[in-house]
């Protein structure tokens, strides 16, 4: 796919700028660039901590989201203990190969989430 693809060459970018000591600032009107911003920083520091503002955790996988949008999948895609399967997501294999670092649950810290419930919920 062009999302997946365009992601990948992403990845490579942030790689290779941070591996070369620049601070790679990414900008971009969607959530799914964060899926080539992650996975390329964490290839050339996999110690790295993020912190995510949004009001959306974007902790999906195929296999979990109701929408199947990429924009809602670029945490999950990044850390193995959420279970992507890649494969389900053509032009996104190159995230699954042996030996990429992911993201560590303890590495992230969300600001700014909200609910979904209403007091109606309750």
């Amino acid at each position: 796919s062009m999302i997946g693809r365009g992601t990948q060459i992403l990845s490579q970018i942030v790689e290779e700028k941070a591996m070369s000591g620049s601070f790679p600032l990414v900008l971009g009107g969607d959530h799914s660039i964060a899926i080539g911003t992650l996975s390329g920083i964490l290839r050339a520091r996999p110690n790295t901590g993020v912190l995510w503002i949004d009001a959306h955790a974007d902790l999906n996988t195929p296999d979990i989201s109701e929408s199947g949008n990429m924009h809602g999948m670029p945490v999950g895609l990044a850390m193995k203990e959420m279970g992507a399967d890649y494969t389900m997501i053509p032009g996104f294999e190159w995230l699954g190969k042996e030996g990429t670092p992911m993201l560590a649950p303890n590495s992230i810290v969300y600001v700014g989430l909200v609910s979904r419930c209403s007091i109606f919920d309750i």
